[in-house]
């Protein structure tokens, strides 16, 4: 039976495919670390006004200075630099293209819990992981005879960008795993996000163009009606119930059930951008599907 850890992270992977939609359709309009900042700075307003209602303060007393350091310093790797990076990929590659670097968080995430938590590795957990890289690249792997240079050179960046974005990923949210185990899961992601946005917002201030970029993206216009939503959806929802699944389960099973949002994408890309279904897409769903059953047995 599945654990709320489990479920938590089941729950990140269909809100953040909703918001990876959302995130493409932005980036067509909005520079990377524009889009970063913004739903950063909405996430973190939101936070800050749910948290006095839940009665979490804002600066605990049981948390000394070493818990915000690491939470901060998490929030800048993880969000503030790994989530721009990941928006750079997300434009060069598309959604599809995208899903596969994305496999590499849950690889990713499985080593760095073994390294520094030292969580076992089993070979159940090893299956699930193979079963949903898989289904991605089933999913998603168009081969091509060759093509453009300039296009395989945008291909080729957007790899190693994603690449990258997923390991800083993996390596802060594991990096943060002792500090959130003994901490509010809504306290920790506040501050997160406050590493991010300061990161980002010191970006803007060191980089005219960026700024321009930013003034612009913060400015109300026909933009926010993607932009707004995909910042609550994937930077607000997604975010804190990411936070719980790795809070009350292993690091390692919370990875590979994020990594299930593949399925979601493609039943949304299906029902909402009227994406074509056919067999090969049908067995990567079942085979995602099997791989997040695998992870939890």
């Amino acid at each position: 039976m599945l654990q709320s850890g489990e479920l938590f992270s089941l729950g990140c992977a269909v809100l953040w495919s909703g918001a990876t939609i959302l995130f493409r359709k932005s980036g067509e309009h909005v520079p990377p670390v524009a889009l970063n900042l913004f739903k950063d700075t909405v996430a973190l307003l939101l936070f800050l006004v749910t948290l006095p209602l839940l009665g979490v303060p804002f600066a605990p007393s049981d948390q000394g200075w070493r818990e915000w350091l690491v939470l901060l310093a998490s929030g800048a790797v993880g969000i503030g630099i790994a989530d721009s990076l990941f928006l750079a990929s997300l434009n060069r590659l598309g959604a599809g293209g995208n899903a596969i670097v994305s496999a590499l968080y849950a690889p990713f995430a499985v080593l760095a819990s073994f390294a520094y938590l030292h969580e076992a590795i089993g070979p159940l957990l090893l299956l699930a992981t193979a079963m949903m890289v898989g289904a991605i690249v089933l999913n998603t792997w168009q081969p091509r005879a060759g093509g453009p240079r300039p296009e395989r050179s945008r291909v080729l960046s957007g790899v190693s960008i994603g690449t990258l974005a997923m390991f800083l990923m993996a390596v802060a949210i594991v990096y943060a795993k002792p500090v959130l185990d003994r901490s509010d899961a809504w306290w920790a992601a506040s501050v997160r996000l406050l590493g991010g946005v300061v990161f980002l917002a010191g970006q803007g201030l060191v980089r005219p163009r960026l700024r321009s970029a930013i003034v612009r993206c913060f400015r109300p216009s026909r933009q926010w009606a993607v932009t707004l939503p995909a910042a609550v959806l994937g930077a607000y929802l997604a975010m804190i119930v990411w936070i719980l699944g790795m809070k009350y389960t292993f690091a390692s099973t919370a990875a590979v059930l994020n990594q299930s949002s593949t399925l979601w994408t493609v039943l949304l890309g299906w029902l909402v951008l009227h994406e074509r279904m056919n067999p090969r897409k049908a067995l990567a769903m079942a085979l995602a599907f099997g791989g997040s059953v695998v992870a939890v047995l």
